[in-house]
């Protein structure tokens, strides 16, 4: 893999014949050889066991009898993050026997196992018969509505994606905030709770799944919010001035609603930053047709009446535009707005083509 001499030397200074012991109630076992994996805590585990993994995936991304699913110049197979692993795979008939294939040699390699009959499968456009055909052929366990990956419920329907993931949450915290609603916690460790426990659970799927949200959602999160902070009682204070920030004389509750646009917001700036190294940036500049980094600037112009709809482009723009707005956050005609789209510039006045007046991101 092209390490250099110090890299190996390092790792094999920590596993060239490791031992380990085992402390039981305060006494130390004698040393015992570790024959298999690393020390438990050991902060190079999940380094190593990248490396490990990703001969597989080399293997799977390589192999012209897996056919993912191709969007513009790129071939999307599987996605991984430790060891959960996410394929996405067309021809279904052709593509599970080699991927199940590669699974097993690289088991009888590595010792990495994969359990077939905890393995989930989602079908997303196939058609009945051959759903058929596959549920009865191979392992895997049929998901019929969802599939949960890292704490997600993906669905067939982008449209599905707020009433399966979102929606449940708000019942878990409701539940869970009446379970804490303990009276010796004061207000202030409240406000604590929220902070440290729910806003990354819900920020967590708002930057996970930028789909559509509605208000309705951020006012009932807000009515929990209250309720548990005045443990059910007239609230003392406005909730401008709890949401207010400590500075101005606020107490910081999170304002989830201005967190979803944060959120948003953040995606413009990977689009304006010509972040190539994302995956989901350059996934949305081939479905949408043209170059993200010109586009939120391009509001209040005619090219927008020619962009595509797209699921997370369209939420991502409907919420800038609202904040611009609202909070002239960039003024008209905007310093970013691409040269050709100016309101009085002629496209003589330059020889460059039009992708360069267009395509070029903001410097890092």
């Amino acid at each position: 893999m092209g390490f250099g001499p110090n890299a190996l030397r390092w790792i094999t200074a920590l596993y060239d014949s490791p031992t380990a012991r085992i402390n039981l109630n305060g006494t130390l076992s004698p040393p015992f050889n570790i024959k298999n994996g690393t020390r438990q805590g050991c902060p190079l585990s999940p380094l190593l066991f990248a490396l490990s993994l990703e001969p597989l995936l080399q293997a799977i991304r390589a192999n012209p009898s897996i056919h993912g699913v191709g969007v513009g110049r790129h071939t999307h197979k599987v996605a991984a993050y430790a060891d959960d692993l996410l394929f996405f795979v067309q021809q279904p008939q052709i593509s599970l026997p080699s991927l199940i294939e590669l699974l097993r040699e690289y088991g009888s390699l590595s010792n990495y196992k994969i359990n077939m009959s905890k393995s989930e499968i989602l079908n997303i456009s196939i058609p009945a018969p051959l759903s058929t055909h596959i549920q009865s052929t191979f392992p895997f366990r049929w998901c019929t509505s969802s599939l949960k990956y890292l704490g997600v419920h993906l669905t067939p329907a982008v449209s599905n994606l707020y009433v399966t993931n979102f929606v449940p949450l708000l019942r878990v915290l409701e539940k869970d905030l009446t379970r804490w609603a303990i009276p010796h916690i004061t207000w202030f460790g409240r406000i604590n709770v929220l902070k440290m426990n729910v806003l990354p659970r819900v920020l967590y799927l708002l930057q996970t799944l930028p789909v559509h949200v509605p208000t309705a959602f951020f006012r009932s999160l807000q009515s929990l919010f209250i309720r548990y902070v005045w443990a059910g009682r007239k609230p003392r204070l406005r909730v401008a001035l709890l949401t207010a920030p400590r500075s101005r004389g606020g107490l910081a509750l999170p304002h989830l609603q201005r967190y979803y646009q944060a959120v948003h917001l953040l995606r413009l700036v990977e689009w304006s930053l010509g972040a190539s190294g994302k995956q989901w940036v350059a996934l949305e500049h081939e479905l949408v047709g043209r170059s993200l980094t010109s586009l939120p600037w391009l509001i209040g112009t005619t090219a927008l009446t020619d962009i595509p709809t797209h699921p997370t482009v369209s939420v991502t723009m409907a919420i800038w535009r609202r904040l611009q707005r609202s909070t002239r956050l960039a003024p008209w005609p905007s310093p970013l707005l691409p040269l050709n789209h100016l309101p009085a510039f002629s496209p003589r006045l330059l020889p460059l083509p039009d992708a360069a007046l267009t395509q070029t991101p903001l410097p890092g």
